[in-house]
């Protein structure tokens, strides 16, 4: 209904935004501890938007990229999971890392999230190993991966990988692994064992 906001940021506070557009400002609920958007604050911005409508209110719900939208409106159509479940997965976790924790059926990766106990893990794997791979695209993940500006040893890695002419979803998995076999190596080293595995 509401495909995305673009305003000027006027409040940010972990898990809410306030974005004035034309003379009113909309509340926003975002993953909490997400973005530094405090830092943004007096800039124009763009949220990707998902409007839930309760019988007594109406939430909106925003993402700096499409990809983590489509993620959160899938975790919404597990039994059992709303979109505080959806967003306390996703102040976690990376688009491109619940992917693959979901796809290697990672049950206590997934019970980090707040809220989230071995049954609903259990259900999200269940539930979405299958449609996963079919709404989101590894290309997909990568972009959401790539764009993110972490600088994180695991984001930067699955992008070099993608910059190589790797697809997205090989990449992440592959990097996934190396990471967790070989946490002490350097960023160099990880990325060789990465291509070696690949090759």
């Amino acid at each position: 209904m509401i495909e995305y906001v673009r305003g000027q940021l006027v409040n940010a506070v972990p898990g809410n935004a306030v974005i004035e557009i034309g003379g009113f400002a909309v509340s926003v609920q975002m993953p909490p501890a997400d973005y530094n958007l405090s830092s943004k604050v007096g800039q124009e911005i763009t949220i990707y938007t998902r409007l839930l409508v309760k019988e007594d209110e109406m939430l909106l719900f925003g993402f700096m990229a499409a990809e983590e939208r489509k993620l959160f409106n899938l975790i919404l159509s597990v039994s059992g999971f709303g979109p505080r479940l959806a967003l306390s997965l996703l102040a976690i976790f990376s688009v491109s890392q619940l992917y693959i924790a979901v796809l290697e059926e990672n049950i206590p990766q997934l019970c980090r999230a707040h809220g989230v106990g071995k049954k609903a893990a259990q259900r999200l794997v269940l539930e979405l190993k299958e449609k996963l791979p079919k709404v989101m695209t590894g290309d997909e993940v990568a972009a959401v991966t790539a764009g993110s500006g972490s600088g994180s040893v695991y984001d930067d890695l699955v992008e070099a990988l993608c910059s190589l002419g790797y697809s997205g979803n090989e990449a992440a998995l592959t990097v996934g692994k190396i990471i967790e076999e070989n946490s002490d190596r350097s960023r160099e080293e990880l990325l060789k064992l990465a291509l070696k595995r690949m090759a």
